[in-house]
């Protein structure tokens, strides 16, 4: 492979693409670092526990101590853990990224969502009368925003992404995708996510036709019908069992019960109603309990949505002319979530109870209830709380993340690897404002 920093790219062969396309489907023959022809190549994760746990402890109390500066630090620490235990057969990829690139991006998207959030505040304050509409449009450019963050912040983190040597980069244009995708999303929350496969399968044709390797081009093969057919069960439960409850209880309660709740929920009273409806009053209680159930739902079924989306996307990725394929099952996320959340309970209940305790004993104490001995209560109950929180946020990526990747990146095989051998490198600058964007905005960026 021959690295030549300026060298105009061109696209991957149709030959390339159909080998690929043949190699995916064929048995797994797994090869060492380069693969021939043809073969399939392992992906594999070597990072430990015992390594990032302290990484994440000390990051956590370093971002209290900082009032979240360290984060910047701590994401960054953070990928390079992850990029460099990360290995597509023996060679391992490298993150290059720094924190003062993320915080810088982050200082640039404060610029552009401080005035946005004030311009909303003083036009509500100026038009109470046109609250609503004000709130509802701030909203959409800040998810409009989402979509541009989204967008420029995995063209950044390829950009900082190198395997062999050789950086990875991403082109096109961040707003034409936020257009797009912010389209696309409006229309998958009118049809309660029946579109949602196709709007998912155009963005990601959308992402991979601008990602390269080198000269090596990407491309999504993957069908929105069949992630359809594998997501047909979870939408059923998560969305159609939901609306078909609720239109059970609208019709099982009397008009009477609706007229009541809306005068009451219009002069301040909206129990009022459910006291006065004995006989429906457990009909009641459930419609009020709906949104939690939709909750309680969603949460049961994350792992097997997880697992489904995993597998397709990663199925569907083309780089040059190799593919990837998954096995990721619904069961291995099940029994990952199952087990890590035990493990997440464990050390958050060590770390509560101390804490219950000593406030417990404190609060029993009749002995010095002076200033200075409020003031040391509010400092120890802090103290604690953020104790348990940071208790809950270690082990669940110790527990529940670590775990899930590694057995995802177990899951990957990819196929036809030596026609990556002879790629040339172009690479290109990408700013980390996306990145900023989505950490100011907290849209929940993925590593």
């Amino acid at each position: 492979m021959t690295a030549v920093p300026g060298q105009e790219w061109t696209n991957s062969s149709a030959q390339d693409m159909a080998a690929a396309e043949a190699s995916a489907g064929q048995p797994v023959s797994l090869s060492a670092a380069t693969g021939a022809p043809g073969q399939q190549t392992a992906v594999t994760f070597s990072g430990e526990a015992g390594t990032l746990f302290p990484l994440l402890g000390q990051g956590f109390f370093l971002q209290v101590f900082t009032l979240g500066i360290y984060r910047f630090w701590l994401t960054t620490d953070t990928r390079r853990f992850y990029w460099s235990n990360t290995a597509v057969g023996t060679e391992a990829f490298a993150y290059t990224g720094t924190p003062m690139q993320l915080l810088t991006g982050f200082l640039f998207a404060l610029a552009v969502l401080v005035p946005l959030q004030a311009l909303g505040f003083f036009l509500i304050l100026g038009l109470p009368s046109a609250e609503t509409f004000i709130t509802l449009a701030v909203a959409a450019a800040v998810l409009f925003l989402a979509q541009y963050a989204a967008y420029a912040s995995r063209r950044y983190r390829l950009t900082r992404t190198s395997w062999r040597g050789l950086r990875l980069r991403m082109t096109g244009s961040a707003w034409t995708y936020a257009v797009r995708s912010f389209g696309f999303w409006l229309l998958a929350i009118v049809t309660l996510g029946l579109t949602y496969p196709w709007a998912t399968a155009a963005l990601e044709r959308i992402k991979m036709h601008e990602t390269f390797y080198g000269d090596a081009q990407g491309a999504f093969v993957g069908r929105p019908g069949e992630l359809a057919k594998r997501l047909v069960i979870v939408w059923m439960l998560a969305i159609l069992l939901p609306i078909f409850l609720a239109g059970a209880l609208v019709a099982v309660l009397p008009w009477s019960f609706w007229s009541a709740l809306l005068n009451a929920t219009a002069t301040g009273d909206p129990a009022a109603p459910y006291l006065e409806m004995t006989p429906s009053r457990m009909i009641s209680a459930a419609f009020l309990f709906g949104p939690y159930i939709v909750i309680g739902f969603s949460i049961i079924l994350a792992p097997a949505f997880i697992a489904i989306t995993f597998r397709w996307r990663m199925s569907g990725m083309r780089i040059g002319g190799t593919s990837i394929a998954s096995t990721f099952s619904a069961g291995r996320a099940y029994r990952i979530y199952c087990v890590g959340m035990l493990g997440v309970l464990a050390l958050t209940a060590l770390t509560a109870i101390p804490v219950v305790l000593l406030l417990a004993d404190m609060a029993a104490s009749q002995e010095n209830t002076g200033l200075g001995a409020q003031i040391f209560a509010v400092v120890v109950a802090a103290a604690g709380y953020l104790a348990i929180f940071g208790a809950f946020w270690v082990s669940k990526q110790i527990f529940v993340g670590l775990p899930l990747y590694r057995a995802q990146m177990a899951s990957l095989t990819v196929a036809n690897l030596a026609s990556l051998d002879d790629v040339r490198s172009r690479n290109v600058h990408a700013s980390a404002m996306g990145e900023g964007l989505a950490d100011a905005a907290e849209f929940g960026v993925s590593l």
